[in-house]
């Protein structure tokens, strides 16, 4: 018999933790840190090189305004390279590369001989090319003109050997869900990844906008090679696994807030499921294989780190209990005061956002619905389907139609 209360003890003092680390601690730590302030990263006496590598599956003609932004880059043209690497789509979008090819000369594009997933070509890149740095971005991504730049000088500047910056919704007035996931981004890169950026430890630096030592991701090569989980080959979360193999190889990683990009968030329901489906099943992975290395790891940060994935796996048996006691009604209620708390603190912070960024802060309110009903479907779902190799996401979708077809036709 499970003890009911038992576990929403346990639930009580991991949000706790949590919310102390976050929001708290976190906050106090960011405003003590000098690293975050204006004017603290210096230029260096010589510009490293930088290697550009983009990863493409079915992207179609976004691939040209990403190429177009990587033109408009404010840094030294002779130190900059460009790879588009196309992961053998299976629509136009490797004409679309062609194109930006011939709008950009100076851009290079390759094709895998097969399609190998996301990690693999990024490495397939990585060891043709000897740049002293190499930057990863997203194939839906506009990087602002200034991120590079200021992305080698934080680097430079605090030694370390990973920096993201910090990614905003290029759609966020599409709709209602897309103005929702605007604030969320901001409130998950202004709180979430504090504790973290102190001890430059931050466990997942996205692939939409990240400078690596092209050192550091050789050291992790064999590492990336073959991932696998329960014996199954594992395409999701690669951002995630590969920075958490350059924390335990004692490489560090920081996150940047001078350096921005513009991603699109899902617009629809079912591609939003998709991705947290996806993203559930990459944080339980992630925590899952790391506990055997979690010594390696900064112990503030460890701490941290279990009791975010713990959290993972008892917030919807307490949410279950809530429901079967009918008193559903108040987690929503708390979760609905949290959501206005940031609403409010985005609206008092919305001049410093991207214009192209901007919605409602009331927007974020939505959260007091989707939150807890995701949590309590979706995560108990990704348990179930961790062996699971899609990557839920519009190429993986297309792919599994095509196959699905080609099969039918035998």
């Amino acid at each position: 018999m499970i003890n009911l209360n038992g576990i929403e003890w346990l639930f009580a003092i991991l949000v706790l933790i949590i919310f102390t680390n976050r929001y708290l601690f976190g906050s106090i730590l960011r405003m003590m840190d000098k690293r975050t302030k204006d004017g603290f990263s210096k230029e260096p006496d010589v510009w490293p090189s930088v290697t550009i590598v983009t990863p493409v599956f079915n992207e179609g003609s976004t691939v040209i305004q990403t190429a177009d932004s990587f033109a408009k880059l404010d840094y030294p043209k002779d130190k900059l390279n460009v790879i588009f690497v196309d992961d053998v789509s299976t629509d136009d979008t490797y004409e679309h590369l062609l194109t930006a090819q011939k709008n950009h000369p100076w851009m290079q594009v390759t094709r895998n001989p097969h399609n190998m997933g996301k990690r693999l070509g990024i490495k397939r890149a990585v060891l043709k090319v000897h740049t002293d740095l190499i930057m990863s971005v997203d194939s839906d991504v506009i990087v602002e003109r200034d991120a590079m730049r200021n992305m080698v000088k934080h680097m430079h500047t605090t030694g370390v050997d990973a920096v993201g910056g910090c990614v905003f919704v290029s759609n966020a007035d599409e709709n209602w869900l897309t103005r929702m996931q605007a604030v969320k981004y901001w409130v998950g890169y202004m709180f979430l990844k504090n504790i973290e950026n102190t001890f430059d430890h931050v466990m997942c630096l996205s692939g939409c906008l990240t400078i690596y030592k092209r050192e550091a991701l050789i050291a992790v090569d064999e590492d990336v090679a073959d991932r696998r989980f329960l014996g199954d080959e594992v395409k999701y979360g690669e951002d995630r696994y590969l920075t958490r193999k350059l924390v335990e190889k004692g490489y560090k990683t920081r996150l940047t807030f001078d350096a921005q990009c513009y991603t699109k968030a899902p617009a629809t329901m079912a591609n939003y499921i998709s991705q947290q489906l996806r993203w559930r099943r990459s944080n339980m992975i992630d925590l899952i294989t790391a506990i055997p290395h979690i010594n390696k790891f900064n112990t503030y940060v460890a701490i941290h780190y279990i009791a975010m994935g713990m959290l993972l796996l008892f917030y919807p048996m307490v949410l279950l209990v809530e429901f079967m006691r009918l008193g559903f009604i108040i987690p929503m209620m708390l979760h609905a005061l949290l959501a206005a708390c940031f609403g409010i603190a985005y609206e008092l912070n919305k001049h410093k956002v991207p214009k192209m960024a901007r919605t409602d802060g009331i927007w974020f309110m939505a959260m007091a619905l989707i939150f807890p009903v995701v949590y309590l479907t979706l995560n108990p779902l990704a348990l179930a389907t961790l062996g699971t190799t899609s990557w839920e996401t519009r190429g993986a979708k297309k792919k599994k139609a095509q196959k699905a077809k080609a099969t039918a036709a035998k």
